[in-house]
């Protein structure tokens, strides 16, 4: 991440440290609290010498479905991420934070209207509450973002309040530490509707697109 990231913008810094025991196929974890600069430097230790570990979400940008206070289980990994993922982001300060992935590398992602399109085509993310919408940062105003390789969009579930790969961008795959371990994972899908061409005002059916594509 470019710079620091705003104090204000910690979505889910995380108060983190553990110590895992392992004998033979069980293993135990031990979440223990500490202060804060040693909780965030022993942290990464815990994060990078085992294979999981326990953080606690602190703020509420990742909200409803991970509110301040809620344990989650983080692990480290060694395959390509998916989108719908959560995963434990350093935020550029010291700490860490919790974001969804909503762009891989390569891709381009586009804001309009409180939607999101990838590659031209609509995201829906099944794992937001009715009636999220997902608009630019309001300070920059960015709408528009090109993932170069090993990058990725990220996003907290809370969009009104999460400061995030809108604020600053693309996050390069050596920040993001881990994957939550989630019980159900809700993967997005995209819907049958391209971005609007530049100049015009109304969502177009892919259908449609598709078809005079095809036809020239």
């Amino acid at each position: 991440l470019a710079g620091k990231m705003p104090s204000q913008s910690r979505m889910c810094v995380v108060q983190h440290l553990c110590a895992i025991v392992k004998r033979r196929t069980t293993y135990c974890i031990l979440a223990v609290c500490v202060g804060a600069a040693a909780g965030i430097a022993g942290g990464r230790f815990v994060i990078e010498a085992f294979a999981g570990s326990v953080a606690i979400v602190q703020g509420t940008s990742m909200a409803p479905n991970f509110e301040p206070g809620t344990r989650v289980c983080v692990k480290s990994f060694e395959r390509p991420l998916r989108r719908g993922e959560v995963v434990l982001v350093e935020d550029g300060a010291g700490g860490y934070a919790l974001k969804r992935i909503i762009g891989l590398p390569r891709e381009k992602i586009h804001l309009w209207r409180g939607y999101v399109f990838i590659n031209g085509q609509m995201l829906i993310e099944p794992y937001l509450p009715k009636y999220t919408f997902t608009h630019p940062d309001q300070l920059n105003q960015k709408y528009a973002f090109a993932l170069g390789h090993g990058c990725y969009f990220v996003m907290g579930d809370n969009r009104l309040y999460s400061a995030d790969s809108r604020t600053y961008g693309p996050v390069p795959i050596n920040r993001i530490v881990s994957v939550v371990e989630q019980g159900t994972e809700i993967a997005p899908e995209f819907a049958p509707f391209a971005l609007p061409v530049h100049g015009r005002q109304t969502i177009r059916s892919l259908a449609t697109v598709q078809s005079r594509r095809s036809a020239l």
